[in-house]
C-alpha cells in the first residue's frame, strides 16, 4: 500500500459515551489495509476517560484534554498528532460502513484533490427521515460535512486547522471547506464512502441551536465572495437565504395544520419538537440571518 493513501481516523468526544461506544466498534471493523483510529476527548464527565483508558488496542490512540475546548479544537489535537497523510473525520455519533475508507481513498484520485465527502444516512440507507432528522444527513455527498470527510494533512499545514469561532454557527466544517478550495485545492464526492448517524434524541433546544447555521452565510460571503456558492448553499441570486422560508411563514395559518396532519400521520407525537420548528425555528433562523447581514454589511435577506 502507497503510504500516501493511509488514512489517520479522527473522532472527537464530549460526554456521549453510549454513542462512542458504537462509533467505535464500527471503525474497528472497516476493511482497509493501514489505518489509525485517534479518539480526542474533550474533558468528558460521563466516565468516557475510563472507558478509553481501559482499551488495550494497537489501532487506537487516545487523547484527552484537560479542560473542554470544543470541536474545533478537539479535531486540531486530532490533525497534529496524525501519523498519516490522509485524514478522515467522522463524529461520535456515527458509524461508518466497512468499505468507508476504501471508497474515500478513491476519491483522491488526483494529486490537486485535497478533501473528499461522502454520503451520511440516518439510522440506514433506506430510512425517510423527516425535519429534525434532516439536518444530520448528507445525501449524495453534497456538502463537505465534517460527519464524512477526509482532507490531505497538507491541506491543513497549509491552511492551518479549523477555526472555532464558526462552531456558534454550526458550520466549522463549510468554512474548512471552503478556505481549503479559497487556498487551491480541489474537492472531490466519494458517494459510495458511507456513514450512518445514529439515533438521537431531539430536544428543541438543540433544534433551535442549529437555526443559527444559515446565518454564517453572510459571513461566508463577505470572506469568501468567488467560493460561497461552491457547494451550493440555499441561496438565490447571492442573496435570498433559505427563502422558502418566507413562504412557509406566509401560508402558515393553511399550511402548519396540513404539516401537523402529515406529521401526526407519520407516527410522530412530540409536539414540542413540531411547534419548535413550526414556526418558532423559523422565524428564529430569520432573525439570525437579518442580524449577521446588517453586522458584516452585506446585503442577503
Amino acid at each position: 500500500m502507497d503510504n500516501s493513501n493511509q488514512f489517520s481516523i479522527v473522532v472527537c468526544t464530549y460526554n456521549r459515551l453510549n454513542y462512542l461506544k458504537k462509533c467505535l466498534a464500527s471503525l474497528l471493523k472497516i476493511d482497509f489495509p493501514i489505518y489509525e483510529i485517534i479518539i480526542v476527548n474533550d474533558c468528558s464527565t460521563d466516565g468516557t476517560r475510563e472507558f478509553l483508558d481501559g482499551i488495550n488496542n494497537d489501532k487506537i490512540r487516545i487523547i484527552h484534554h484537560g479542560t473542554n475546548q470544543g470541536l474545533s479544537a478537539s479535531r486540531n489535537t486530532g490533525i497534529k498528532n496524525a501519523a498519516h497523510n490522509l485524514i478522515a473525520f467522522t463524529d461520535d455519533d456515527c458509524q461508518p460502513d466497512t468499505n468507508w475508507l476504501t471508497e474515500l481513498a478513491k476519491g483522491f484520485n488526483n494529486e490537486k484533490i485535497g478533501l473528499v465527502s461522502g454520503q451520511v444516512f440516518y439510522i440506514n440507507n433506506n430510512y425517510k427521515g423527516y425535519f429534525p432528522e434532516r439536518l444530520v444527513s448528507n445525501l449524495n455527498a453534497k456538502w463537505p460535512m465534517g460527519a464524512n470527510i477526509a482532507y490531505r494533512k497538507k491541506v491543513f499545514e497549509t491552511c492551518s486547522g479549523f477555526n472555532n469561532f464558526y462552531y456558534q454557527y454550526c458550520n466549522e466544517d463549510s468554512e474548512m471547506a471552503i478556505r481549503a478550495v479559497n487556498s487551491g485545492f480541489l474537492f472531490n464526492r466519494a458517494p459510495n464512502a458511507i456513514v450512518y448517524h445514529q439515533a438521537m434524541d431531539w430536544t428543541p433546544k438543540t433544534i433551535l441551536r442549529s437555526a443559527k447555521s444559515a446565518s454564517v452565510w453572510p459571513i461566508l460571503k463577505k470572506k469568501y465572495p468567488d467560493h460561497y456558492l461552491l457547494f451550493g448553499p440555499p441561496i438565490k441570486f447571492g442573496i435570498l437565504i433559505a427563502g422558502d422560508d418566507y413562504l412557509y411563514l406566509l401560508t402558515s395559518p393553511i399550511f402548519i395544520p396540513l404539516l401537523l396532519i402529515r406529521y401526526l400521520m407519520h407516527g410522530k407525537k412530540d409536539l414540542k419538537i413540531f411547534f419548535t420548528k413550526w414556526p418558532i425555528y423559523l422565524i428564529l433562523r430569520r432573525c439570525y440571518i437579518y442580524k449577521e447581514a446588517i453586522r458584516n454589511k452585506v446585503l442577503m435577506i
